[in-house]
């Protein structure tokens, strides 16, 4: 099956949320807290605590 370069990109903006890789952000999660996780994902606290809300519900 062929894929167009738009639903291409759209998978790839599924795979990620705010640029970051939600296996990375996964393991690290359990370790660091929101504002070593913004430094490490360069991203606001805010979207870490969006990303946490996201992933657990």
């Amino acid at each position: 099956m062929r894929q167009s370069n738009k639903e291409t990109f759209a998978q790839e903006a599924n795979r990620r949320l705010f640029s970051v890789d939600f296996h990375d952000f996964l393991e690290k999660e359990s370790a660091l807290n929101d504002v070593e996780l913004s430094r490490e994902f360069h991203i606001s606290v805010r979207d870490v605590r969006t990303l946490r809300r996201k992933l657990h519900q």
